[in-house]
């Protein structure tokens, strides 16, 4: 069976860390570079130092791995030969806002995929995100451990040759008990 994603070293840190980042980002969409520049920055960037910072391969690797081994939180695609990533739950919120204004004959202007604008989510939105990844993360740990498939018949071995051994000794002290003081057993 393959290994979880979510066993990998520091992986379920940095799902909490995508999703907490791109929760509360001016857009639900952004180019991976981006994203790779906002997770590794060391300190607040305006939105151009992060269009500007350089980024690594190996951090880009990795947060690319992140994006796209995580399909239940993030979505990965390319527009205009730029490689994208956006949080499903932001970029849904902002397709059923932009539904809800249509059905009230508000002008929707055409946007690109992932382009639309949406609010951030709030604290309790991003709590269950952060639950979700946690329990699977959980879930995940607890189906690699070895299943004890001995341990039921060992308990019976390891019982029957307890209770063996005391049934044994409560014959010989009932034995020497019915046989009177007199009787010595090493004579």
């Amino acid at each position: 069976m393959a290994k979880s994603h979510y066993l990998e070293t520091d992986r379920l840190a940095n799902v909490i860390a995508a999703l907490q980042t791109m929760a509360v980002a001016d857009r639900p969409s952004a180019t991976l570079n981006r994203w790779v520049a906002e997770l590794e920055a060391s300190e607040e960037l305006t939105s151009d130092q992060l269009d500007q910072s350089p980024i690594k391969f190996a951090e880009r690797k990795k947060w690319q791995a992140v994006f796209e081994q995580h399909p239940e939180f993030f979505k990965t695609y390319t527009l205009r030969g730029e490689p994208r990533v956006l949080l499903r739950w932001r970029f849904s919120e902002s397709i059923k806002r932009e539904a809800k204004e249509g059905a009230n004959g508000k002008a929707s202007a055409e946007k690109p995929e992932g382009d639309a604008a949406s609010s951030p989510l709030n604290a309790d939105q991003i709590q269950v995100l952060i639950n979700t990844a946690i329990e699977m993360h959980a879930k995940e740990v607890a189906s690699e451990r070895a299943p004890d498939h001995f341990r039921p018949l060992l308990m019976a071995i390891i019982g029957a040759a307890l209770g063996t051994v005391a049934g044994g000794l409560i014959i010989v002290l009932l034995g020497l008990l019915q046989s009177g003081p007199a009787h010595r057993l090493f004579d």
